[in-house]
């Protein structure tokens, strides 16, 4: 019995998965038959060109730019470069304490007036 309230309770909510059946031989006769019916003007629907998808396809991977410096992917570097400041880092604040974070923020200013005057 439930008591009337102001507020709804959260119902569960239903998992429904309709199956897709993919049968490539039915498929196959209906892009001949509509590509027949074109050709002969009966239908009215355009007709897709099998060679559509392989231009778009085309398309973007010549538009794609890729970030390479030398042959070396440049994001490997940078991952590279993260992961030696991170080591030095931890062995730095092993050895000498927290006096390491005081000298990488002395040095990234640095880094930045240098990189900047470029």
């Amino acid at each position: 019995m439930n008591l009337p309230g102001l507020f709804k309770k959260a119902r569960y909510q239903k998992f429904h998965l309709e199956p897709r059946y993919y049968d490539p031989i039915k498929e196959d006769i209906e892009n001949r038959t509509s590509r027949i019916k074109a050709e002969m003007g009966l239908s009215d629907t355009e007709v897709i060109d099998p060679g559509y998808r392989s231009r778009i396809e085309g398309s973007f991977r010549k538009n794609m730019k890729h970030a390479t410096g030398n042959g070396v992917d440049q994001t490997i570097l940078l991952r590279l470069l993260i992961m030696v400041i991170l080591v030095f880092m931890i062995g730095g604040y092993v050895y000498f304490g927290k006096e390491i974070f005081y000298l990488v923020l002395l040095i990234i200013p640095f880094y930045l007036w240098k990189r900047l005057r470029k």
